[in-house]
């Protein structure tokens, strides 16, 4: 059952799915248009070798839902990110981000890293630092923030199909569905807002700090998503401990593949738990 935390004025919600002494717990932070329910086909699996606990991002879910774009940039959702982690009693936590979600925890650990065993990264990047990329980017996801605001039922239409999204192998059509259905929940006001003030054009690039983080990094990308193939294997040489693994999979591993991308969160966990 999903709890929720006031944190700096704004409420979230999350979900300890199993509270187990033994085990390290897992923060699994999701992507863009998306909640904690995305990651409710994995759970059963993750319980067995850690503790899993989902978030509703800001602007997503049952969390807080607001038009002011400065509550969703990097320092302030790193600031409440860090306040919920503290509410949790666990010796060895490790944290999981994709996509959007991935940057937050990207920004929180470089932030905090004390506060993790070891963090793992699904289809994610470090940042736009080209300025002309970023405005450019800028200008593309500003024309995205008006859009879902004015049609939203057309965007998700075309967001459904974008190539980024397409997977090499067959997909679950029922997890499919729920997950379009998650999609569709979502509120156009606060993914409007998240994408101005949380956007990767918006959010600051972290690029050049990665050399200084030294807890262990796993850093996935799939197969057919050689976008992501290419950030990620440069970022994987940047930072001292990372290791990079493609899985057969679009941008959405956790989606496409759930047992591939399992079989990676458990070796990474097992592997760095004392």
């Amino acid at each position: 059952m999903k709890q929720k935390i006031t944190l700096n004025k704004f409420t979230y919600a999350f979900e300890e799915h199993q509270q187990d002494d033994s085990l390290p717990h897992l923060i699994l932070l999701h992507g863009f248009m998306g909640d904690g329910r995305v990651f409710n086909h994995l759970i059963d699996d993750l319980c067995a070798f850690c503790n899993p606990v989902t978030i509703d991002l800001l602007g997503h879910g049952k969390s807080s839902i607001t038009a002011d774009y400065r509550s969703y940039l990097a320092k302030n959702q790193v600031r409440d990110i860090r306040e919920l982690i503290k509410n949790l009693n666990s010796s060895s936590l490790f944290l999981f981000g994709y996509s959007m979600g991935g940057r937050l925890a990207l920004h929180t650990a470089l932030s905090h890293p004390q506060l993790f065993s070891g963090v793992i990264l699904e289809s994610t990047t470090c940042g736009i630092t080209d300025p002309e990329k970023a405005n450019e980017r800028q200008k593309s996801d500003f024309k995205r923030s008006k859009r879902i605001e004015n049609d939203f039922e057309s965007f998700l239409a075309d967001w459904k199909t974008l190539e980024l999204f397409q997977s090499p192998l067959p997909q679950d059509e029922k997890l499919v569905k729920h997950y379009h259905s998650i999609q569709a929940g979502q509120s156009p006001k606060g993914l409007s807002s998240s994408l101005r003030g949380f956007g990767t054009s918006t959010m600051p690039p972290v690029c050049d700090e990665l050399e200084r983080f030294h807890l262990p990094v796993l850093l996935m990308a799939g197969s057919a998503d050689q976008k992501y193939q290419q950030i990620n294997r440069e970022m994987s040489r940047i930072f001292p401990h990372a290791a990079f693994q493609s899985v057969k999979a679009g941008h959405r591993i956790h989606l496409d593949n759930p047992a591939g991308w399992l079989a990676q969160i458990e070796t990474f966990i097992k592997n760095h738990t004392s």
